[in-house]
C-alpha cells in the first residue's frame, strides 16, 4: 500500500500523566458563557487556566480554532446545548515544550464543523475535528508521545480533513500526491474515548471542497504508531473517505485507522465508507477497511488488537478506476487486519467491497481481509459481499473473510449468507489464474495469494454462495483453501456451488 502510513513512521512513546496544579496555585473553575463574570469564549478561558484547573463552558456555541496546552478538565452542559464549531481543526491539544505532559479531559460538548486544509501543510494534513499531534522530542527521527486525552459523554461530527496543495513529482515516484488523515481525529497520543460519538466527518473530497490530495486516510478516528486508542461505549459511524482527485491512488480506512495500540470494547463500527474513483494506470489504485484498518508500521513489534463486544456493520469500500490499463482493486469491507487481532463476541455483518475497472478489476475480504494472525471467537460473519466488474476480466474472493497470508482462527463462530460475485469476461488474468469467484464465505489463498493456515473449532460455514459470468471459475461456496484445514467439529453445509474446495 502507498498511503500516508507508508510515507511518514510516526512513533510514540509512553504517555506520562502530568499532576495538577501546578505553579502551586489552587486548582480553580473559569466559566464560560453568557453569565456576568465569565469569559465569552473558551480560548481566553484557556489561556488564564492553570493546570489543574476546569473549564466549565455553559450551553451555546463557541468558536473553534481552540489550543488547549494546559492540563485542564474541558466540562460541557452536555452535547446537545454545548458546541465548539469551526476552525480547522476545531480543537488542537499540544504545547511545543513537552506535549506529552498534557493530560486532558473533555466532557459533554460537540466538537463540529471543523476544516483542515492546511495543518501541517496544505500537501500532508492531519485532523478536521481534533488534533492530537505527537511530540518531536523522543526516539529521533521519529516523533513521541503526544498528549494523554479522555473524551467522554461528547459528540465528534462533521469535520473535514482536506488538501489545497500537492507534493511535486520525485516523492511519489512520477506523479504528484497529497495526503489527509483524520477527518474526525487525529491521535499522536494516549486517547479514550468513552460514550462518545464520532460522526459523519471526511477525509478528502467533499463537493464544496475537492481535495487535491491523492492518498487519503481515518474518515473518522486515525491513531498513529505506537499511539494508544481505547473506544469504549462509542459509536463511529457515517465517517467517510473520498479520494477522486486526478492524481487519486488510494483511499482507506472509513471509520478507524490504526496503526498504534487499540482496543474497542462495546461499540459500534457502522455505516462508514471509503470511495476511491480513479484514472492512473500504476501503483495502488485502491480502496479498502470501510470500517477499520489494523496497519502495521515499520517493521517494529505492535501489541494484538482486541475488538470485543462490538458491532462492525454496513461499511463499504468502492473501487472505481476509468482506465482501461489498469487495474483496480477493494478489500477489506468491515475490517482489513495487517497486524494481529483477536474478534471476540463481534458482529461483522452487512459490510461489501465493490470494484469496478475499465479493463481488469479484483476485490475480496466483504467482511474482512486477514494479511495477519487473527482470532475470531463466538462471533458472526454473516451477510457481507464482494461484487467485482472487470470487462477485461474479473476475480472475487473472500465473501465473508479473505485469508491473504494470515494465519485465521474461528472458535465458535458462524460464517452464514456471505457471497463473492464476479461480472467481465472470462479470460486468464494480468495477476494469475483466471477469471473466477472463490471462497463465499472464507478463502484461502488462490492465484498469486499466499495461502496461510485456517483453523475452525465449533463453528459452522453455512448458506454461503458465489456467482459469476459465464464461463466463470466457481470453486469453494463456503471454504476455499489451497492449505488444507485444520477442521474440528465444524458444520460446512448449504453452501453454493460447493462447501468445500480444497479441503
Amino acid at each position: 500500500m502507498t498511503h500516508l502510513k507508508r510515507y511518514m513512521s510516526i512513533t510514540v512513546a509512553a504517555a506520562t500523566v502530568f499532576g495538577a496544579a501546578a505553579h502551586g496555585v489552587a486548582a480553580a473553575t473559569l466559566c464560560v458563557g453568557p453569565q456576568g463574570g465569565c469569559f465569552k469564549q473558551i480560548q481566553p478561558a484557556l489561556d488564564a487556566a492553570h493546570d489543574g484547573d476546569t473549564i466549565a463552558v455553559a450551553a451555546g456555541t463557541y468558536a473553534g480554532g481552540i489550543t488547549i496546552d494546559k492540563s485542564v478538565l474541558v466540562q460541557g452542559a452536555g452535547a446537545a446545548t454545548t458546541i465548539i464549531k469551526g476552525g480547522g481543526p476545531v480543537v488542537t491539544i499540544f504545547k511545543a515544550a513537552a506535549p506529552e505532559t498534557l493530560n486532558v479531559s473533555i466532557d459533554g460538548l460537540t466538537i463540529t464543523g471543523g476544516v483542515n486544509n492546511s495543518i501541517p501543510d496544505p500537501a500532508v494534513t492531519f485532523g478536521g475535528g481534533v488534533a492530537i499531534p505527537t511530540s518531536q522530542l523522543d526516539h529521533p527521527p521519529f516523533n513521541g508521545t503526544g498528549a494523554t486525552v479522555s473524551i467522554s459523554n461528547s459528540v465528534v461530527a462533521r469535520n473535514t480533513v482536506t488538501s489545497t496543495a500537492v507534493i511535486p513529482p520525485g516523492f511519489c515516484g512520477p506523479r504528484a500526491c497529497g495526503f489527509n488523515t483524520g477527518g474526525g481525529i487525529d491521535n499522536g497520543g494516549v486517547l479514550t474515548l468513552t460514550n462518545t460519538r464520532v460522526a459523519n466527518n471526511t477525509a478528502g473530497s467533499e463537493v464544496s471542497l475537492p481535495s487535491a490530495a491523492s492518498d487519503t486516510g481515518a474518515g473518522g478516528i486515525n491513531n498513529h504508531f505506537a499511539s494508544t486508542l481505547v473506544v469504549r461505549n462509542s459509536v463511529v459511524t457515517g465517517n467517510r473517505v473520498v479520494v477522486n482527485s486526478s492524481i487519486a491512488n488510494h483511499a482507506d480506512s472509513g471509520g478507524i485507522d490504526n496503526e498504534g495500540a487499540l482496543g474497542i470494547a462495546s461499540s459500534v463500527v457502522s455505516g462508514n465508507t471509503v470511495e476511491y474513483t480513479g484514472s492512473l494506470d500504476f501503483e495502488d489504485q485502491s480502496g479498502l477497511g470501510g470500517g477499520i484498518t489494523l496497519d502495521q508500521c515499520c517493521d517494529f513489534p505492535h501489541p494484538t488488537v482486541t475488538i470485543r463486544n462490538t458491532q462492525v456493520n454496513n461499511n463499504r469500500v468502492i473501487a472505481v478506476n476509468t482506465n482501461p490499463n489498469s487495474t483496480p482493486a477493494g478489500f477489506g469491507g468491515g475490517i482489513a487486519a495487517f497486524t494481529t487481532a483477536l474478534l471476540e463476541r463481534v458482529s461483522l455483518s452487512d459490510n461489501s467491497v465493490e470494484v469496478t475497472g475499465a479493463g481488469f478489476a479484483g476485490g475480496d475480504g466483504g467482511g474482512m481481509e486477514v494479511d495477519a494472525p487473527v482470532t475470531v471467537r463466538d462471533s458472526i460473519v454473516t451477510r457481507n459481499s464482494v461484487v467485482v466488474a472487470g470487462p477485461k476480466g474479473a476475480i472475487a474472493f473472500g465473501g465473508g473473510i479473505a485469508m491473504f497470508g494470515g494465519d485465521l482462527t474461528l472458535e465458535r463462530t458462524l460464517v452464514v449468507a456471505n457471497s463473492a460475485s464476479g461480472t467481465g469476461a472470462a479470460a486468464p488474468l494480468p495477476f494469475g489464474g483466471v477469471s473466477s469467484a472463490f471462497g463465499g464465505g472464507i478463502s484461502n489463498g488462490g492465484p498469486g495469494i499466499p495461502s496461510a493456515t485456517l483453523t475452525t473449532t465449533d463453528s459452522v460455514v453455512n448458506a454461503n454462495r458465489l456467482s459469476g459470468s459465464p464461463g466463470f471459475l466457481l470453486q469453494g461456496g463456503g471454504v476455499f483453501t489451497d492449505s488444507g484445514i485444520v477442521r474440528t467439529r465444524t458444520v460446512f453445509a448449504g453452501n453454493k456451488p460447493d462447501d468445500c474446495f480444497g479441503c
